[in-house]
């Protein structure tokens, strides 16, 4: 049902242009006392925020992006989304005067069951209310940020789902309950999903969004939208603008769907299929993967990257980028999730 839509959403488009796409900003922490593999501080989230509005980029809450990307609805030149994962107390202590300042819709994905178990590292839900007012959309992180594509020892795949279906419903109770009714949006902790868990968030009603990157169009999946990290080495507003500015490739299908690698498939390949190529030259594509360069081979309209050197165990992906030949300075990005799995079917946090 998910790739029906996307062929139906590209068909829409009759003659292919480049498609509404839309850089969505993932945050954790703000301050300078936090893991800075997560953090922004204060300065550098004002500094995005000043940027954006200096270079002429709207910023929409989720939903509207997800109303318009549904109806065929064009959307301004340069759009953006903000989301913040976890709901830090520093997010309301170092963000609010900047959250004030600018009034843009933003989204804070929350664990209600953590916010209850360590109340001083999470912000509470008055704290959630008052930004509310400025900007902010509260959405499902699920209960308790765990690697919800884990099964227990000895546990079913019915019991499995049933597990993961209560834990979603139970967090989103929560936060309708404090909060008001929100969106159905989630968010995966660290990023990590398979089919299996894209089917029960897609039967439970919610789009979900990933950390692999990319800009969100109407030719994403809707249970594995992409996101651009924003913190640490990715603050730069340097790099961070070719982001922010990327177009979609016109998916029309890819695989593996599933990112999930056993521990013995230590360098995967993938297969895009594009609606055409018309816009961008193939000969300039080039996919990064760590610190290697790889050239991906074409059939008519499809690519294939192969690896040539081990993935590690954990998340990894692979980002492709190409110039637009119409869009001068602006590159179409597609990025590739993998998780390698240990002999345990496990992985660091």
């Amino acid at each position: 049902m998910r790739f029906m839509l996307i062929i139906l959403a590209l068909v829409s488009y009759g003659a292919w242009s480049a498609p509404n796409s839309v850089a969505i900003l993932q945050y954790h922490h703000i301050g300078d006392d936090t893991p800075r593999v997560t953090s922004v501080t204060a300065q550098e989230l004002e500094a995005h925020f000043e940027w954006l509005k200096d270079n002429d980029f709207v910023v929409m809450s989720l939903s509207e992006i997800q109303q318009r990307l549904a109806s065929g609805e064009s959307l301004p030149e340069y759009t953006a989304a903000i989301t913040i994962d976890d709901g830090w107390r520093n997010v309301y202590r170092n963000g609010l005067a900047v959250f004030k300042k600018y009034r843009y819709p933003f989204t804070i994905f929350v664990n209600p069951k953590l916010m209850a178990e360590a109340p001083t590292q999470y912000m509470s839900w008055q704290q959630l209310k008052e930004l509310q007012k400025y900007g902010a959309n509260i959405a499902n992180h699920s209960n308790s940020h765990w690697h919800m594509t884990w099964r227990n020892n000895s546990e079913s795949v019915e019991a499995w789902r049933e597990r993961v279906r209560k834990d979603v419903v139970e967090a989103q109770q929560l936060i309708d309950e404090h909060l008001g009714v929100q969106a159905k949006h989630f968010a995966y902790p660290y990023g990590e999903y398979d089919e299996a868990l894209q089917d029960i968030l897609e039967q439970a009603g919610f789009i979900a969004f990933a950390q692999h990157s990319g800009p969100w169009s109407a030719t994403s999946p809707l249970t594995a939208i992409p996101r651009f990290p924003a913190s640490a080495q990715y603050a730069s507003i340097d790099t961070l603008a070719t982001k922010l500015k990327s177009l979609a490739l016109p998916v029309v299908d890819f695989h593996p769907r599933q990112p999930l690698l056993a521990a013995d498939n230590h360098t995967p390949e993938f297969v895009v299929e594009l609606a055409n190529t018309d816009d961008f030259d193939k000969n300039q594509m080039n996919c990064f993967a760590g610190g290697q360069v790889l050239k991906p081979t074409w059939q008519t309209n499809s690519f294939r990257v192969s690896l040539n050197k081990a993935l590690p165990i954990g998340r990894s992906r692979v980002n492709c980028t190409v110039p637009s030949k119409s869009h001068n300075g602006r590159f179409y990005w597609y990025s590739q999730p993998f998780i390698r799995a240990d002999q345990q079917g496990r992985w660091p946090d």
